[in-house]
């Protein structure tokens, strides 16, 4: 499978077979979210949205089970501000 889609790091580890929590990842991250599907290294890309969080990880796991060899990434369309707020998010993680 080569799905890939953000989790938060402190979360605890996620029960076998459960889904990821829709509202938390668009409270946390973005209202608004796209489908990028690489199908080769140098070959075509595409991107779809913007989608809900649910709409985009139903239609990621929908390409994904059709063509389990693309690339398929969930991610999240967010306008963090400012270049200064958007510089601020990194330096704290260095501070810390």
């Amino acid at each position: 499978m080569a799905l890939i889609y953000p989790v938060a790091a402190d979360l605890p580890e996620p029960e076998d077979g459960s889904e990821p929590d829709f509202a938390e990842l668009a409270a946390d991250l973005s209202d608004t979210w796209l489908v990028e599907v690489a199908v080769e290294e140098d070959g075509d890309d595409a991107c779809f949205g913007p989608l809900t969080a649910r709409a985009a990880w139903d239609l990621a796991v929908d390409v994904d089970e059709r063509r389990p060899d693309w690339l398929v990434s969930v991610v999240p369309l967010h306008v963090a501000g400012t270049a200064d707020e958007l510089v601020a998010l990194f330096d704290e993680d260095d501070e810390g």
